[in-house]
């Protein structure tokens, strides 16, 4: 794949941040969701204890009354996060009705633990892919132009951790904040994503 335009959300986020950083001279564009890159190491102590504060249940799943209790009742966690990190009704009942038995799974528990144990440093990752982590745990410039979308209600992340990520970027990086969006962003502000994506996919065009 060449010249993509690579579009992730929260999870998806980190993974086309990856990509980037990995294989910039593949990717034309980049436009993420709700989950910042970088080390954040320019928060003030306020907007770190911010952060660590809307971040409590990937230290609490590093524990292992965490892991056990998320273990014994996935859903528990995820309904209060779909409760929290967005306004009421932007994960329908129905939604519910759908989403929540695919959780009652082992390995859905088992992937969500490791992911944020890991992500903690508390768990190592898979041997195959251990050159490229030590690439990434350097936090890498992102040589790709980007467009990163925060909602100004987001239970998951903060504003102030988005702006932190802007010298990680010296392709250059548009930070929108939306008002009245929680962290849902392709659900609550879908044609302020739609309007992302068409920008990196037109602007060659643009240029002719």
């Amino acid at each position: 794949m060449e010249e993509a335009v690579l579009v992730g959300h929260d999870w998806g986020a980190r993974a086309a941040h990856a990509a980037a950083a990995i294989a910039p001279g593949r990717i034309r564009g980049l436009v993420t969701l709700a989950t910042a890159y970088g080390p954040r190491s320019t928060l003030t102590p306020s907007e770190a204890l911010d952060d660590a504060a809307v971040a409590w249940y990937r230290y609490w799943l590093c524990t292992d009354v965490g892991a056990s209790s998320f273990a014994a009742d996935p859903r528990a966690l995820i309904s209060w996060a779909w409760g929290h990190w967005s306004a009421p009704g932007v994960i329908t009942p129905h939604d519910r009705e759908m989403l929540l038995p695919l959780l009652d799974n082992r390995q859905f528990v088992e992937t969500v633990i490791h992911y944020y144990r890991h992500g903690a440093t508390e768990a190592i990752g898979s041997a195959v892919y251990a050159d490229l982590q030590a690439q990434l745990d350097q936090w890498p410039d992102i040589n790709v132009p980007t467009i990163f979308l925060v909602g100004a209600n987001d239970g998951c992340e903060t504003v102030p951790a988005a702006h932190a990520s802007e010298t990680s970027f010296p392709a250059g990086i548009e930070i929108k904040v939306l008002n009245n969006v929680g962290h849902f962003v392709q659900r609550e502000a879908p044609q302020a994503v739609a309007d992302a994506i068409s920008f990196f996919l037109w602007r060659d065009l643009r240029s002719v």
